[in-house]
């Protein structure tokens, strides 16, 4: 998580420096894909994981809107009963609201659903050993800052708090939880 922190921080710093003295660029009324990578920790979990995925932004001068799916391995769970390890693949959507402070530099807030498509693996002592699947829906509240690298590329980091619950009949485990994200956009 450290090392995960620390890269992304770097970054966004260099990436915030180095347009300090360049050419000031300005992205709006475009929209964009681009990868997307995370790290994401839910309280209940005895570790984080990290999550890679695919981003399409949409941005105007103050409003913008973002869809991304994305793959998150495995969290472990120790229960009662056994140890649960959970993998999920959200699809989600999210409304953003930007304060551009410069031409390429606009921080944002952000508010969002997605739909989780959750694989349970029970391990142990549990009733009924295997594999389980279920979609949960959760929304997601955060921040973050949007950095113009060229006319047609951007990057950005968020902070968003992810509010789901599980369907697990058996530990009842819950999936909220803290999500860092870091992409690079490319609009057409």
């Amino acid at each position: 998580m450290k090392k995960l922190v620390t890269f992304i921080s770097v970054i966004a710093i260099t990436a915030m420096f180095s347009q300090a003295n360049a050419q000031q660029y300005l992205i709006e009324n475009a929209s964009g894909i681009g990868p997307k990578f995370g790290f994401y920790k839910a309280p209940d979990a005895e570790d984080g994981t990290m999550f890679i995925g695919l981003q399409s932004r949409t941005k105007a001068k103050y409003l913008g809107a973002e869809f991304s799916i994305e793959y998150r391995g495995e969290q472990r769970y120790n229960t009662t009963n056994g140890e649960l390890t959970v993998r999920q693949i959200p699809l989600t959507g999210s409304l953003l609201l930007f304060a551009p402070l410069a031409q390429n530099f606009s921080p944002y807030g952000l508010a969002g659903l997605g739909a989780y498509y959750t694989i349970y693996d029970y391990e142990g002592g549990f009733l009924n050993p295997g594999d389980d699947t279920d979609v949960n829906v959760g929304y997601h509240l955060g921040f973050g800052a949007d950095v113009a690298l060229s006319e047609s590329a951007a990057f950005n980091i968020d902070y968003r708090y992810l509010f789901l619950n599980g369907n697990d009949d058996i530990t009842e485990k819950e999936y909220s939880g803290n999500v860092i994200s870091a992409g690079l956009t490319f609009y057409f």
